[in-house]
């Protein structure tokens, strides 16, 4: 099936067409796995759906496949800094017999997942043979896809002052979540719902991304818009992700009703 990655959302006067749209959500049930960043993102659907009066069902459950009926289910999944942990937990709720029918899963890694130049390439290979795994064995799963959120950095002179010193740069770790996110939408992209947390974390108020050049690439990072800290998103990056994932997750409902 084919998705947009990261799906243009026109502004409309009234909002009507959006909670029209976006109503379909609630026809399914949606799990979200996550940690951290995922409650910025869970505030901003939240927000979006009193503001449209979306008759959508947001439950948070350490036990999400005992949940009844369509529901957007948010869980914590796995450990931070332990990413098989949480292709683990997307495993064990999708063998469990009462989850949902049909469900569309969400597993959304952290930026501390990820911080070493060596890391990508394994990290995806390992969530590559979880999708597999799920496609193969529980064919009614929609599995949508996430890029890795990202940080903001320190300056060029700052970062070159720490390798000098051979300490670790927040530059190498953007590199690092950036060479990730490069092979989820290579990968994923052109046939499967993608939902690029990346890019609308690393997109600013005038449209253009923020980052740095390295290695003849942009390396996209957090807009200092979207953020109070440099790593969580303030309420204008909460409500840009949600807008997005709500966006996103209608595309597929609508694409396999």
């Amino acid at each position: 099936m084919s998705a947009s990655v990261l799906p243009d959302i026109q502004p409309e006067p009234n909002g009507n067409g959006r909670r029209s749209r976006w109503a379909i959500v609630a026809e399914r049930t949606v799990y979200f796995g996550h940690q951290g960043v995922g409650n910025a993102i869970i505030a901003g659907v939240e927000g979006l759906r009193q503001e449209h009066a979306l008759p959508l069902r947001v439950v948070q459950t350490r036990e999400p496949a005992t949940v009844t009926g369509p529901a957007f289910v948010h869980f914590l999944a796995g450990q931070n800094r332990d990413y098989a942990s949480k292709n683990a937990a997307v495993l064990r709720l999708l063998e469990t017999r009462t989850r949902a029918q049909r469900p569309l899963v969400l597993l959304k890694f952290c930026y501390v997942d990820i911080d070493a130049p060596t890391e990508p390439g394994t990290m995806f290979e390992a969530y590559r043979d979880t999708v597999d795994t799920i496609q193969s064995e529980h064919p009614d799963v929609t599995v949508v896809h996430a890029t890795i959120p990202l940080t903001t950095v320190e300056s060029a002179v700052k970062s070159g002052a720490k390798q000098f010193l051979g300490r670790p740069t927040m530059r190498e770790a953007a590199i690092a979540r950036h060479h990730y996110n490069e092979l989820v939408r290579a990968e994923f992209a052109a046939t499967e719902p993608v939902f690029d947390l990346a890019r609308v974390e690393a997109t600013q108020p005038d449209g253009t991304v923020a980052g740095f050049s390295a290695g003849g690439s942009i390396i996209q990072t957090l807009a200092p818009h979207n953020t109070s800290d440099g790593s969580h998103l303030n309420e204008r990056g909460q409500r840009a992700a949600g807008e997005a994932l709500l966006e996103l997750l209608s595309d597929v409902i609508e694409a396999s009703p």
